[in-house]
């Protein structure tokens, strides 16, 4: 798994993806072949040649055949409404607040509601005082494990579409543990998929019309 998503910037299909040779999955296996090859390949089927992985110092990308709509964009899927469960509760300044989530700022912030301000914040481990077992536990997870960084240029600045897919991703990605990390495309729209599903169908064609 990337330690960050992916920018849509990164997407590379047909003539963008900037190899003399690349290895095309055809569905059967995987075949090395001249890039001008493989994209008369996917046009012919009525699709394109689209890179698995942003661009590297990999000599040979990986690419797929898949529908492709322009102009680029992400697929949709619903963020998660905020939940409180009180039982993740811990001896805060002003009372008992709540673990809500990720703070996504620096590494072991965790995300925080007081209920008595009605506003949240992020707050580390050394920060909590008494505790409830669930609440304990969830640190001791939190701190285990990890989820990609939001995806962000060169430059550091981050597009709002890819700061909203990422948002997006994570959701499911809290709900499923998963993340394919690899580009896809919805096979019915063309919409880029998020990179946490391996699936080749967006959320809103999920089921066959």
């Amino acid at each position: 798994m990337p330690d960050r998503m992916w920018s849509l910037a990164d997407f590379r299909f047909d003539e963008a993806i900037e190899a003399a040779e690349v290895y095309l999955d055809n569905g059967t296996e995987l075949k090395r072949m001249a890039r001008d090859e493989a994209i008369a390949f996917a046009h012919e089927r009525g699709a394109s040649l689209v890179a698995s992985c942003p661009p590297s110092d990999e000599a040979v990308p990986s690419c797929v055949v898949a529908k492709v709509s322009l102009p680029l964009r992400w697929e949709r899927a619903p963020l998660d409404e905020p939940v409180i469960d009180e039982r993740l509760w811990f001896e805060a300044p002003c009372g008992r607040d709540v673990l809500v989530g990720n703070g996504h700022t620096f590494a072991g912030r965790m995300a925080a509601w007081c209920p008595h301000e009605n506003v949240g914040y992020n707050v580390s481990r050394a920060e909590m005082r008494a505790m409830s077992d669930e609440a304990r536990y969830f640190a001791a997870g939190f701190l285990a494990g990890s989820e990609p960084r939001y995806p962000a240029g060169v430059d550091g600045e981050t597009d709002e579409a890819d700061m909203d897919a990422w948002r997006a991703a994570l959701a499911r990605f809290r709900r499923t543990g998963s993340w394919y990390g690899r580009w896809g495309t919805c096979q019915v729209c063309g919409c880029v998929l998020l990179p946490d599903t391996a699936g080749d169908r967006c959320h809103q064609h999920l089921v066959v019309d």
